[in-house]
């Protein structure tokens, strides 16, 4: 039983990993670090130039970071608002510590 919880646990730490492990991805999370509560318009306003800013390509990155849990996404009016999901991040710090 062990076992299993522990692949179910390294495939939790792959997919996070790996949705940080893309630069622009990595660049989102330190913005909403930043900005709690920021909208995907500020987001794609506070990329950096060399990054490619299409909506449907931010709009991809949030998906990929929603999935594996990283940020939240929460309606306001029309917006949608991002934050991390603290409890996910401070469960890869122990994860990372633990290696």
């Amino acid at each position: 039983m062990a076992t299993a919880r522990c692949q179910r646990d390294d495939q939790r730490l792959y997919r996070l990993l790996k949705a940080l492990g893309n630069p622009v991805r990595l660049q989102i999370v330190r913005f909403i670090q930043d900005h709690p509560r920021c909208i995907g318009y500020q987001i794609q306003l506070h990329l950096p130039d060399d990054v490619a800013r299409a909506q449907s390509t931010l709009s991809q990155h949030l998906k990929i970071l929603r999935s594996a849990g990283i940020i939240q996404a929460h309606d306001d009016g029309s917006a949608t608002c991002y934050a991390l999901d603290h409890e996910m991040l401070g469960w890869l710090r122990e994860q990372l510590a633990d290696m």
